[in-house]
Order: C-alpha cells, then structure tokens, then sequence
C-alpha cells in the first residue's frame, strides 16, 4: 500500500506516528508497509516505513485485524476492513502464542519478531491464553493489560532499528538486577531484527500495578475539584489543609524520586550505566552545548514569530530583547560557582522524560515510575548520555510548576463548547499560583538539590520546552517563555 489519504489519515488520527508534522506539511513522500499475518489469517503484524522528505525514514508498527470491533474505525488493506488489533482480546495471546512456541515470525525482507524472557518463560507460558484489553488512558493507548490485571503489555508504536541496546529495555532490566522497588517489575520484552542485525524495541512485559492513575491526571483532577467547590464558596484564598492529600503525596513523590536516584546510581560493572566525577572539562563541553542550543532556540523562535499570536508575539519580543542581559548573566553565574566547587556533581543516566505522567499512584498510596525511554525527541546515543541527576528533578519540576497550573487553569474556564471564560481564568491563575508553589517545594524539599546544576537544567529544559512547542503546539509556547522570563529575573 503505498502513500494515499485515507492511510495517511488513519496513521494520523489513531496515533501510529510521530511524524504528523510532516504528514499536516505534505513532507511524507511515500508509506510501505509489510506485513506478516497470524492468527490464522485473523490478524496482521504490520511494519511501517514513512519516507521523509529531506529527512531520514520513520518506522511504525501498527496491529490490524479482520476482526470487526465496535466503535473502532476501520482501515482498507489488501481487500479487506482491518480494525486495530491492539482492542482485539485476543491480540496478546495470539501474537504470543506465534513467537514463543518454537516458531519462526518472520517478516518480508527477512525482519525476525522474537521474545526475549528475562524471568524464564514459565510465567508467559501460565498466561498464555489470558484475554487482553486496552488500558485506555490517552497517554498509554497501546498498553494492554492481560489477564485480570496480572501484568502490562506495552506495545511500541514508533520503532528505531539501532546497533545500541535500546534505553528502556536496558534501563529496566538493570533496575531489575537492583531490585529496585519503585518501577513495576519486568518479565521481558519483543524486539524486531533487520537483515543487518540492527534491532528495535518492540514491546515490553511488565507486572501491572493496581493504581488510581498517573500523577498528572491524579493531581489535575484533585485541583479542579479544590476550584471548583472554591468558586461556589467565592473565597479567594484556599489553606493547605484544604489539599493537604494532594500535598503530601507530592512530598511522597520527592521521597520515591530519592529511592529511584539510588537506584540509577547503584549500577555497577558497567561503563555506560555507572556514575563518575563531573570534571571541568566536563562543564566546558556542556556550557558549549548550551550556548548552540540556546542559539538555535532563538533563531527558531525569530522564525517562527509569524505563526504565533500578536499578544503571545509581544511577550516573547520582550524575552528577545532581554536575552543578552539576564541570560549571560544567569550563565556566567552559574557557571562560575559550578568552576569554584570542589565537588563538582556526578554523571549518571537518568531516567530522561521525568514528569509527573510518569509517575503513577498505587491503590496502596504509594508511588511508582514508569516509561524509561528516555526525551522521545532524541536519539538513542543522546538518551543514553550521562548527566547531573538535576536532569530528571528540572523535569519534574517543570511538570509540576509550568505546566500543570496552566492545564488545570484552562480546563476550569473552558465550558462545554469549548470557549474560555477570561475572568474565570485570571481568578483560576491566580487563586491556583501559591498551591502549586508549595506543590512544587514539597516535591523539592525531599530532594538533595544541586542548586547549580539544578538552574542550568531548568534553563536548558525551558529551552527544549519552547522548541517542542513552536513544533508542535505554538498556542501553549506562552508556557515555557513566561517561566524562563521568570527563572532568569529570579536570579539576576
């Protein structure tokens, strides 16, 4: 099937990409796909390939069945009307049951499907004919779980074929040897191997923990409530007691987020896993690495300015205008102290996409982490870079205090139809500001900040979070330009 609309449309609209970018701008040149059936015909293994103008190729996989599935939009593929297999219940046990019982699944062009146990393959072998369902949160649409809540399956949607171990597999699999008890355990994973020997993460088998959701929509759900029973009473200030829960549990986040950072620098015997000095060598080449990010964030915003809004248009010429004179400054600061430290800080890998999406509650309270892969926007050889531990805590602190005050803010002073009620938002923005300041300093107070390293990965965030945005969502680039107008003038 080579490219048309109503494909391309499908890989849009049911989320088997991330390249819709270059799908909206007509920059998709062609898409093959190839396929190996199972399931007696009933299903499809699908891998995708998306060329790209100008730019390197983007691999998919993307499960069909014949099986018709109510509610779920069908696609047209050799003749026939193919739903998403991944809402199949059977998915799970068929696709297993062809991989694990001494069979060869191979694709056209010599691609090799295969599971890789890490735990032996007597717990597949007892779960083997288990039904699977969608987990059905936005944010994890191709995790399944199996059986009754025994364990996840995460199916990948968007594949790399690399020489290098894949982060997540190998993350996981070294917390496991740590027994390191705030990620779900891991049981193994599927992997696609090329005629070249390369391979890519395919998908992974993990112990399902019974949970209440991500923190993300955990805590967007306990604050629009605390609003919403706020705006009826008309009170303008809310104590703490009145998100004590929700405050606690971001000081139980700071503490589990210790837990794992002994983890992560607990692995040993390995190179490319265990911790070192930072030297000033070290800082020199990362000092360099910002000032070409920062440059390149500054000439995307110039040319992106266009496509941006008049108001947001005129904060950012602000920012632009100031740059030289607060980030310099900032820079040089920080850097300074950094250059007069004995002890510089240690190099570790991090878990690389930390926020509070990531983290998720138990039904027991307590707290888990997840998704190891790593900033989805980098490669594999960026991924698995060593950094300050700061990396990970200026994430979460990002999530906490930039975007998520902004979400809940907006949510609450959208109605039905979507319009935005002004005044409900400025009294939401600022009724909202100093809960999520103590919010954020109860997750920060549980950790060993390195106020340098901190600032400089909270600058260098800001800056990756402006760029995501003019890419991807030029409406909320207000977000990361107001914090970084804030986080410069903080420290001037």
């Amino acid at each position: 099937m080579n490219k048309n609309k109503e494909l391309l449309d499908y890989i849009y609209n049911e989320r088997w990409c991330n390249f819709k970018n270059e799908i909206t701008n007509n920059q998709v040149e062609d898409i093959i796909l190839e396929s190996k059936e199972f399931d007696n015909g009933k299903k499809s293994f699908i891998l995708g390939k998306a060329v790209i103008k100008n730019n390197s190729p983007q691999y998919f996989i993307m499960p069909l069945t014949v099986e018709k599935i109510d509610g779920v939009k069908s696609i047209k593929y050799n003749g026939k009307e193919y739903y998403d297999a991944l809402k199949s219940p059977t998915y799970w046990s068929s696709l297993m049951k062809e991989i694990t019982l001494d069979k060869d699944f191979i694709l056209p062009n010599g691609y090799k499907l295969f599971y890789q146990s890490w735990d032996g393959l007597d717990f597949i072998a007892k779960h083997i004919d288990d039904i699977s369902q969608p987990l059905g949160a936005e944010q994890s649409n191709s995790t399944l779980i199996v059986g009754n809540n025994v364990f996840a399956f995460k199916q990948q949607r968007v594949i790399e074929f690399v020489e290098l171990a894949n982060p997540e597999v190998e993350m996981n699999y070294n917390l496991m040897k740590t027994k390191c008890k705030v990620v779900p355990k891991t049981y193994g994973h599927l992997s696609l191997i090329n005629a070249n020997g390369e391979s890519a993460f395919v998908g992974i088998v993990q112990e399902f923990v019974p949970n209440n959701g991500d923190l993300w929509e955990v805590s967007k759900e306990k604050l629009l409530d605390l609003l919403d029973d706020t705006y009826v009473s008309n009170t303008d200030v809310i104590p703490l007691s009145k998100y004590k829960k929700l405050y606690e549990l971001m000081h139980l986040v700071g503490k589990r987020t210790n837990d794992l950072l002994l983890c992560l620098s607990s692995f040993s015997g390995n190179k490319t896993l265990n911790t070192q000095s930072i030297t000033l060598n070290y800082i020199k080449q990362y000092r360099q690495s910002l000032n070409d990010f920062m440059l390149v964030t500054r000439e995307n915003i110039k040319s992106n300015i266009n496509r941006i809004s008049s108001d947001m248009a005129l904060n950012i010429h602000e920012a632009l205008q100031n740059w030289e004179k607060y980030v310099s400054k900032f820079l040089r600061a920080n850097f300074a102290s950094l250059n007069k430290r004995k002890n510089k800080g240690i190099l570790m890998r991090v878990h690389g996409d930390f926020h509070l999406g990531q983290a998720i509650e138990t039904k027991s309270g307590d707290i888990k982490f997840i998704d190891f892969a790593g900033e989805p926007n980098l490669s594999f050889k960026d991924r698995k870079e060593k950094r300050s531990y700061m990396y990970d805590i200026a994430g979460m602190y990002r999530s906490i205090s930039g975007y998520l005050p902004v979400v809940v803010a907006k949510h609450f002073a959208t109605n039905e139809k979507g319009e935005v009620n002004n005044e409900k938002l400025l009294w939401a923005t600022a009724i909202i500001k100093p809960i999520i300041k103590n919010l954020s300093d109860a997750f920060l107070n549980e950790i060993d900040i390195d106020k340098e390293w901190f600032n400089l990965e909270v600058f260098r965030r800001n800056l990756y979070e402006i760029n995501y945005e003019i890419a991807y969502r030029p409406q909320m680039l207000f977000i990361p330009i107001d914090n970084l107008k804030e986080l410069l003038l903080n420290n001037k």
